[in-house]
């Protein structure tokens, strides 16, 4: 019985005994049962009504009974619902193929799930766990039809027209539900068979997600995913089914180019990050044993290269990174392995940045990102920075086009197609403009005498840098000034170079150049990571404000007096905080927070690779807390003078979870009068 007249004889049914059930038909209700008896008799006269004496003697009443009609009505119809899917293996052109779908065709699904609307209307939320297997069945059968449908990534339109009945009545069947969590071993979850049904379904679901990242940014993705039932419903869903999560990757590869927004690619960042990470653990997620074994391997959610997705989820070693540079080399990094040959230049580039090539892929792991502005600003004095029992940066050259290059232009070469992946000329002016800064800070580093001001670095004259004698310096501290001035030097680079060459890889797109800068913003942060312990709080706080915002806190001229270097230092710093905490923006403020705890992640996922032991990484994140949290609680604290909730976005309240998050990260920041202000300041 899987045919339309069938399934609506059952649905007409259980609305006849719905309408019975009604208090101002209870007369006919008696009355049919009293005709029920009486056909149970064999005279025609009874002396006994044999069913009223039934029912009496079980404590059953007429309306029970017909409650108990219309549950195993329900009941029937979700079973045959569920027998109406069959499968069934073919052989088309001598293959065999296994041929999956639904007896129902596509015109009667939306006359059923119709049917389906107007019963749950009159039910009206009760018997909740039958409705909810009743709209469970319906939409598995709609959304395989028509008959041995087949999904595939091409087959999923995201411009579906919304003239199709079935989508039409799912609409309607929408608000009959509850957002379910069912990742049973036999079971599919209801939203991925809506998903399946209407991709549009798909879209609003991750345009949720993003519009809230995008309204909170302090809103922390990994820990909403375990603290919110609906998105880690969602997360799940694109874990077992690898087609969805293609589809989710492509759709927000599509928005990042559109836009260039860094949220949209933080998002696709922290899918990519936690789905890997579903699958390495399924049950620590709450997935059965039998769930947990049936998933894929990671080339089923990364198909297009996916050899490059197992070095970009490996170690970050030098090993893997020459493997990257490898790949950057060949035809695909350029091209993509999908198109190749035969095709216009526009159209190129075009697939070159889409979702398949290994530019997208890359971008799914910023980490190496990092690891590359380590690389570039590395050299011998930089093993300070790191404990005995660190695992030293590696010396030897690096190997592009079948030639040995050092490690300052390897890095540069990852930085700059990591920028821009299709314009070689910009990779090329790039490449050089940051060997240039390198080595301007190596030997900025190394120098301990002063510095003439003809004096070259790779053919460049430096006249604004002048280094202090080994007297001015002291044991521990950073060179604030320094660190200053080479930062205006990287931000007057960076800007005449945008005056010779576009910033941008498509034509009309002027939001990647903003996403361009940004990244250019933080390249400085590799100094952090690799100089830690040559800077002080000041140069940190400097280095840290550049990367939120791109500006450089200004200091009053160095005087001449070397003695007092250290006060003036830090008088300077001070002063120009308590003026910065006056003129700036909270979006400036925002981004000052937003940037410490980005360094502050990266370090905790770099650090297990770079140190032997697991007490040396959470040493290495402890003193980067410490030197960033002066700059910090300088953001935290301008928030608060702006009335950051005023606007109606708890705003407030995401900073202290994510701040008291961030204290936990490594090993506990001590509790100082500044921090303890600020923790009881947001939580009011």
């Amino acid at each position: 019985m899987s045919r339309l007249p069938e399934i609506n004889s059952l649905f007409a049914a259980v609305g006849s005994y719905l309408r019975s059930q009604d208090s101002t038909a209870r007369v006919d209700v008696d009355s049919s049962v009293s005709d029920l008896n009486r056909s149970l008799n064999l005279h025609e006269v009874p002396r006994v009504r044999i069913l009223d004496t039934a029912l009496s003697l079980m404590c059953f009443t007429a309306p029970q009974v017909y409650d108990s009609m219309i549950e195993f009505t329900l009941k029937t119809i979700v079973a045959t619902l569920s027998s109406s899917i069959e499968c069934k293996m073919l052989t088309i052109d001598k293959e065999q193929v296994l041929r999956v779908g639904g007896m129902v065709s596509k015109s009667d699904c939306a006359d059923i799930m119709e049917a389906c609307v107007d019963i749950l209307k009159k039910i009206e939320g009760q018997k909740g766990d039958l409705c909810n297997s009743l709209l469970y069945a319906v939409i598995r059968m709609a959304s395989l039809a028509p008959c041995f449908q087949r999904v595939t990534p091409s087959s999923i339109n995201f411009g579906m027209k919304i003239n199709d009945p079935r989508i039409l009545a799912a609409a309607n069947l929408l608000g009959h539900g509850r957002d379910e969590f069912n990742f049973g071993n036999e079971v599919v979850p209801l939203r991925l068979l809506l998903w399946h049904l209407d991709p549009i379904n798909l879209k609003k679901d991750i345009s949720e997600i993003l519009q809230e990242i995008v309204e909170r940014p302090f809103l922390s993705f990994s820990m909403e995913i375990h603290n919110r039932l609906e998105w880690r419903s969602k997360l799940l869903c694109l874990v077992v089914s690898p087609v969805m999560f293609i589809e989710t990757r492509a759709l927000l590869h599509s928005w990042f180019l559109m836009t260039g927004l860094a949220s949209v690619m933080e998002l696709q960042i922290d899918f990519a990050q936690q789905v890997l990470d579903v699958i390495s653990k399924p049950m620590w997620w709450g997935l059965s044993m039998e769930v947990g074994l049936k998933l894929p391997f990671s080339q089923a959610y990364f198909p297009h290269e996916h050899h490059l997705s197992r070095i970009l989820a490996g170690p970050i070693c030098h090993e893997y990174f020459q493997l990257l540079l490898n790949k950057l080399d060949g035809p695909e990094a350029l091209y993509g392995s999908h198109l190749r040959t035969h095709s216009k230049e526009a159209e190129t580039k075009l697939n070159a940045i889409d979702h398949k090539s290994v530019w997208a892929l890359v971008l799914n792991f910023p980490q190496w990102f990092y690891f590359a502005t380590m690389l570039l600003f590395y050299n011998e004095s930089a093993t300070e920075s790191f404990s005995s029992a660190t695992i030293a940066l590696s010396a030897k050259p690096y190997i592009m086009h079948d030639v040995q290059v050092s490690k300052s232009t390897a890095a540069a070469r990852f930085i700059a197609w990591f920028l821009n992946p299709i314009d070689l000329s910009f990779q090329s002016l790039m490449i050089d403009c940051l060997v240039k800064m390198s080595e301007v800070w190596t030997w900025k580093c190394s120098s301990s005498t002063k510095c003439d001001k003809g004096t070259r670095v790779h053919g460049k004259q430096i006249t604004r840098f002048k280094l202090l004698d080994k007297d001015e310096k002291s044991s521990n501290e950073g060179n604030t000034w320094t660190v200053m001035l080479w930062l205006g030097e990287l931000k007057s680079m960076y800007t005449r170079f945008l005056g010779t060459k576009s910033n941008t890889f498509i034509s009309n797109t002027k939001e990647l150049g903003t996403l361009q800068f940004l990244l250019v913003r933080r390249i400085p942060l590799g100094i952090l990571l690799v100089h830690l312990n040559h800077l002080d709080e000041a140069s940190c706080s400097l280095i840290l404000h550049y990367a939120a915002t791109g500006t450089i806190l200004k200091l009053s001229d160095k005087p001449n007096m070397v003695q007092n270097q250290k006060r003036w230092k830090y008088n300077q710093c001070a002063d120009s905080a308590r003026r910065w905490i006056e003129q700036c923006t909270q979006s400036e403020a925002v981004e000052g927070c937003k940037t410490v705890f980005h360094i502050t992640d990266v370090a905790e996922t770099i650090s297990p690779s770079k140190f032997e032991t697991e007490e040396d990484a959470l040493n290495f994140i402890f003193q980067l807390k410490l030197k960033a949290s002066n700059y910090l609680l300088m953001c935290i604290k301008r928030l608060l003078q702006l009335n950051i909730d005023d606007e109606g976005i708890n705003m407030q309240r995401d900073l202290s979870a994510r701040l008291v998050r961030w204290r936990r990260q490594g090993k506990d920041v001590c509790p100082s009068k500044d921090m303890d202000f600020v923790c009881n300041a947001l939580n009011i």
